[in-house]
C-alpha cells in the first residue's frame, strides 16, 4: 500500500480504516508502531502512503460522538504517534523550504504537508491535547507561513482544480476555524490569523481552484465575527463596510461556471441549489458569513449591506442588460433578510429592518407578470421564484393567492430550470402550514390546478428518451402535490391527467433511471384513482382500462423496480370492489400468477403483495373459499412464516384469511395454521414472532365463535395445550403488542376469552382469570394516555400524512417503497369498539361477578370497576 499509486493509496487506506474500526486498538495494537516504523526521513512518497493511511483510520473522530473508548483511543494515538508525527511535520516544512525551485519536489511536499493539517485537525476534532497545547505556537507559526505563502512553482496549472498549495491553505482555515471555536482561550495567534484571512480574502483570486479556500476562509471569519468575545476586531464601522465591500459582494457574484451549468445543465443546477449541495460554494459561504455579522451587528451589516443592494439595483435600472447586478443584489437582499430557516417553511425569522413585502412588490414582482419578459436573463426568473420559495411563510396569504397564477403560468416557460423552479415554488406553497392548516385551501388551488397540470405534462412531453423524460422529479412530484391540494375536486379533471400518467408510466418503464421521479410518478396515480374514485366510484373501470395493459407489460417484462407499486396500485383498485360481493374476471385471472413462487422470493414484493392478497380476500373472501383458493394462499403464508424477516407479512395475510373468510371454511384450515405457528414458536421463537401471534390469537378470540374455535383446534392438536401456551408465553407477551388497532385488539380479544363460559367453567382455564385480567388492565392502565391521544388524532392523521407527504432522497434499494397516498391498509377486527377501554368493557360485561371475585391487586380492581360502570 505504501508505494502504491496515489488513486489506489485512498482505496487502500480505507479498507484499513475499516478494519481499524472494529479492530483498533484493541485486536491491532501495533497499527500505529508499524505506521511509525515506516515512515521515513528521504522517501515522501512512502510518508504520504502512511500519512494517507493514518488520515483515513483518524478521520473518522471528526463526526464521532465522545464516549471514554473514543478518548482512550485518541490517547493511545497520541502516545505512540504525536513525536514522528512533530518530526516529519518539521522536516517536511524544512525540505519545502530548501526546494523551492524544484517543481515536482514541490508538488510531493505539499502533498505531505496537506495530509500533516488534516491529521492535525483529526487529532484536535475532539479536545484539545496537551502535546498541542504546548507546541502549539510552533505548529501555528508554521500554519501561518504557508498561510502567507507565495511560490510560482508551487501554483497549479489547472484554474479549475484546486493545486497542493491551494488544498495546504484550505486546510489551515479549517484548523483556526476549529481552535477558533473550541479553543479560543488557548488561541493566542487569533487576532493575527483574523487579519491575514481577512488580507487574504480582498487578494485571492476568482478562479475555481480558489473556491474551497476562499469558503473556508470566509467560514473562519464567520465563526470568529459570531462570538461576542471577538467582537473588538470588528467594531470599527469601517471593518464592517470593507468586509461587505472587498469580501462579500465579489464572493456573492454568479461564478460564469454556474452560468453556463444553468444554460447546459439546468436540472444539475437546480438541484444543487434547491437540495444544498452547493453549500460550500462561494456564494453560500458568503452569505452565511453576512448571518455572522447580522448575529453581531445587525443593524451596522444591514445598512452596509442595504448601501450595496441599492446601488446594484440602480446599476440594473439603468442598463437591464447588466441583469448580473440584479442577481446578486436579490442573492443578499435574502441573506440579509433570512435570519433562521428550515426546509419545510423556509424562512421562518426574518431581519426586523428589511421588509420582505415590499421588496417582494417592488423588486420581485416585475420578474414575473408575464412568462416572456427576461429573455436574455431568464436567471432573474429563477432569482424571482426562489424569493416566493424561500420567504413562503413571511408572505401573506393575499399575496400567495396573487403569486399563484403567475407561479402556474411559469410552469409553461421553455426554460428547464425556470420552469423547475416553478414546480418547486408551487410544490412547497400547497404543503405550507400555519398552526397545522394548510395557507392555500383547495378554493385557492383549484382554479389553478388544470393549467397546472397541463403546463407540466407539455414540459415533460418535450423529453426524447424514458431517461430524459424521468430526469425531473420536481415537475413529477408537483402533479403529485396538486392531485393531493385537489382532494375529490380532481374528478373533472382526472381522464386528462389519468392518460396523460399513464403515457408517462408507458415510456419510463421501458427504462427506469430515477427512483424518485418513479415514486413520485405512482403516489401521483395513488391519489388520482383514491379521489376520483371516492367522488365517483364508476371511474374505477376508466383506471382499470387504461392501467392494467401498462400494468401487464410491467409484469411481463420483470421490470423489478416498479413492480412494488403495480401491486400497491392494484391492491387500491381492487378495494374499490368492496361491497361487490365478487372478484371482477380481470383480477381472478391475475390471482395464480401472483401466486408463484418467483414474485414472492423477491423481497420488495413481498409487503405489496401480501396487501395486493388481503384486498382479494377483503373482496371476495368467500369466493376464494368456494372456489379452494385459500390453500394457495396459505401456502404463501407457510413461506413467510418460516421467515424471521417476513413473519410480520404472513400474520398480516393471516389476519385477512381470519376476518374474510367464513368462519366455516376457516376452522377447517385453522389447525394446519396453529401448528406452524406453534413449530415455529418452538424452534425459532423471536420477540417479534410472538407479538404478532399474541395479536393474531387475540383477533381469532374477537370472532363470533372465536373462543369455541380456538379452544377446540388447540384441543384437537393436543389436549389443554392452549392451557400451557398461555401460562408459558401469552400471559408475558400481551403488554409487548404495539399499535392501538393490535392493542385494542388484543385486549378485547382476551376479555372475550376470560368472559367466556367456556373459559370460566374449565377449572385450568378460570385458575388464570386474575393473571389475564391483571395484564389486560396493565395495557390499558399503560397505555391510557396513549389511546387518548391517539383519538383524539386519529381523525385528522391521515389528511396530515398526505399534506405533509414527503419522499426520502435515495436511490433504489432493496426495501419496500410504501406509497403514502393509498393509506393505511391496517385490519381491524373489531372496529365496532373506538378503543380498547371500550371494547373491554364490552367484553367483560357478561362477566361481571368475574371480575368482582378476582383476586387483582387493589389499583386493577377499581380501575376495571369505573370501566365497567361507565
Amino acid at each position: 500500500m505504501i508505494s502504491a499509486p496515489k488513486k489506489l493509496q485512498l482505496q487502500l487506506g480505507e479498507a484499513v480504516s475499516i478494519i481499524a474500526e472494529c479492530d483498533f486498538p484493541e485486536r491491532w495494537p501495533e497499527l500505529i508502531t508499524t505506521l511509525v516504523g515506516k515512515l521515513s526521513a528521504t522517501d515522501f512518497h512512502v510518508n504520504n502512503g502512511i500519512l494517507q493511511t493514518a488520515h483515513t483510520v483518524f478521520k473518522g473522530w471528526r463526526s464521532a460522538f465522545r464516549s471514554d473508548e473514543l478518548y482512550a483511543k485518541i490517547n493511545y494515538v497520541l502516545n505512540e504517534f504525536t513525536e514522528a508525527y512533530m518530526q516529519v511535520f518539521a522536516t517536511t516544512d524544512r525540505l519545502i523550504g530548501e526546494h523551492a525551485n524544484n517543481r515536482a519536489a514541490l508538488q510531493v511536499l505539499l502533498h505531505s504537508l496537506n495530509l500533516l493539517c488534516q491529521i492535525y485537525y483529526d487529532l484536535n476534532c475532539q479536545d484539545l491535547p496537551p502535546f498541542f497545547e504546548d507546541h502549539m505556537a510552533e505548529f501555528m507559526q508554521t500554519f501561518h507561513k504557508y498561510l502567507v505563502y507565495t511560490n510560482l512553482q508551487a501554483e497549479g496549472d489547472d484554474d479549475d482544480v484546486a493545486g497542493d498549495l491551494e488544498e495546504v491553505k484550505a486546510s489551515i482555515c479549517e484548523i483556526i476555524e476549529l481552535y477558533a471555536n473550541r479553543y479560543e482561550e488557548d488561541f493566542a495567534q487569533l487576532p493575527q490569523f483574523v487579519e491575514t484571512v481577512w488580507s487574504m480574502l480582498t487578494t485571492v483570486g476568482a478562479a475555481h481552484k480558489y473556491d474551497t479556500l476562499v469558503s473556508r476562509g470566509m467560514a473562519f471569519l464567520r465563526t470568529v465575527v459570531r462570538n461576542p468575545r471577538q467582537r473588538q476586531l470588528f467594531a470599527n464601522g469601517d471593518s464592517l463596510q470593507l468586509i461587505c465591500e472587498r469580501i462579500v459582494i465579489p464572493n456573492a457574484v454568479l461564478p460564469t461556471a454556474d452560468e453556463e451549468l444553468f444554460e447546459d445543465d439546468p436540472m444539475q443546477f437546480v438541484r444543487r441549489d434547491v437540495e444544498g449541495s452547493d453549500a460550500g460554494s462561494r456564494r453560500e459561504a458568503a452569505a452565511d458569513l453576512v448571518r455572522g455579522l447580522l448575529d453581531q451587528f445587525g443593524a451596522e451589516t444591514t445598512q452596509a449591506m442595504s448601501r450595496f443592494i441599492m446601488q446594484s439595483l440602480a446599476q440594473y435600472a439603468a442598463n437591464s442588460a447588466d441583469w448580473r447586478q440584479k442577481d446578486v443584489a436579490m442573492f443578499m437582499a435574502t441573506s440579509v433578510a433570512v435570519v433562521a430557516s428550515v426546509g419545510a417553511l423556509g424562512a421562518t425569522r426574518v431581519n426586523s429592518l428589511v421588509d420582505v413585502a415590499d421588496f417582494y412588490n417592488t423588486h420581485v414582482v416585475p420578474h414575473l407578470r408575464a412568462v416572456d419578459s427576461d429573455r436574455d436573463a431568464p436567471i432573474l426568473k429563477a432569482d424571482a421564484l426562489k424569493y416566493v420559495t424561500t420567504f413562503r411563510s413571511q408572505l401573506p396569504h393575499d399575496v400567495l393567492v396573487q403569486a399563484l397564477p403567475m407561479l402556474t403560468a411559469h410552469l409553461a416557460h421553455p426554460d428547464t430550470a425556470v420552469a423547475t423552479y416553478a414546480a418547486v415554488a408551487i410544490e412547497r406553497l400547497l404543503v405550507l402550514k400555519q398552526q397545522g392548516v394548510l395557507r392555500l385551501g383547495a378554493s385557492d388551488v383549484q382554479p389553478h390546478a388544470e393549467a397546472m397540470l397541463s403546463h407540466i405534462f407539455t414540459a415533460l412531453a418535450r423529453a426524447d428518451s424514458p431517461q430524459k423524460l424521468a430526469e425531473n422529479d420536481y415537475l413529477m412530484k408537483t402533479v403529485m402535490r396538486v392531485i393531493l391540494a385537489s382532494r375529490t375536486s380532481i374528478l373533472p379533471l382526472a381522464p386528462a391527467a389519468l392518460e396523460a400518467l399513464a403515457r408517462i408510466l408507458a415510456e419510463v418503464s421501458k427504462n427506469p433511471s430515477n427512483p424518485r421521479f418513479s415514486h413520485f410518478l405512482f403516489e401521483a396515480l395513488g391519489a388520482l384513482a383514491r379521489f376520483a374514485c371516492a367522488s365517483d366510484a364508476s371511474a374505477i373501470a376508466q383506471f382499470e382500462a387504461t392501467l392494467f395493459p401498462i400494468f401487464q407489460n410491467i409484469l411481463q417484462q420483470d421490470v423489478a423496480e416498479f413492480m412494488p407499486y403495480v401491486f400497491q396500485i392494484l391492491a387500491q383498485l381492487l378495494s374499490v370492489h368492496q361491497g361487490s360481493g365478487r372478484l371482477p374476471d380481470a383480477y381472478v385471472a391475475l390471482l395464480q400468477p401472483l401466486l408463484q413462487p418467483a414474485l414472492w422470493a423477491a423481497q420488495p414484493n413481498i409487503p405489496a403483495l401480501v396487501r395486493l392478497l388481503q384486498s382479494y380476500l377483503q373482496i371476495g373472501g368467500a369466493q376464494l373459499a368456494a372456489e379452494g383458493s385459500l390453500q394457495p394462499i396459505l401456502g404463501v403464508f407457510q413461506r413467510l412464516v418460516a421467515s424471521r424477516a417476513n413473519d410480520h407479512h404472513a400474520f398480516a395475510l393471516l389476519l385477512a384469511v381470519t376476518l374474510y373468510v367464513p368462519e366455516s371454511a376457516l376452522a377447517n384450515v385453522l389447525r394446519p395454521v396453529l401448528v406452524l405457528c406453534l413449530s415455529r414458536l418452538q424452534t425459532s421463537r423471536t420477540p417479534k414472532f410472538v407479538r404478532n401471534f399474541v395479536h393474531y390469537v387475540g383477533a381469532i378470540l374477537c370472532l363470533s365463535s372465536g373462543v369455541s374455535m380456538l379452544l377446540d383446534t388447540m384441543d384437537s392438536i393436543q389436549p389443554d395445550l392452549f392451557v400451557s401456551l398461555l401460562q408459558n408465553i401469552l400471559l408475558d407477551a400481551l403488554p409487548t403488542v404495539v399499535g392501538r388497532v393490535e392493542r385494542k385488539t388484543t385486549v378485547v380479544g382476551f376479555g372475550l376469552l376470560v368472559a367466556s363460559p367456556r373459559f370460566q367453567n374449565s377449572p385450568s382455564y378460570a385458575a388464570l382469570t386474575t393473571p389475564v385480567l391483571l395484564q389486560v388492565t396493565s395495557i390499558l392502565m399503560d397505555a391510557a394516555v396513549k389511546d387518548s391521544k391517539a383519538q383524539a388524532d386519529q381523525a385528522q392523521a391521515d389528511d396530515e400524512d398526505l399534506d405533509s407527504l414527503e419522499i426520502d432522497d435515495s436511490g433504489y434499494q432493496a426495501s419496500f417503497a410504501r406509497l403514502a397516498t393509498l393509506g393505511d391498509a391496517k385490519i381491524d377486527p373489531c372496529p365496532q369498539f373506538t378503543d380498547a377501554a371500550a371494547g373491554l368493557a364490552q367484553a367483560l360485561k357478561p362477566a361481571q361477578s368475574v371480575v368482582a371475585s378476582s383476586q387483582l391487586p387493589t389499583e386493577a380492581r377499581q380501575f376495571l370497576s369505573t370501566l365497567l360502570q361507565s
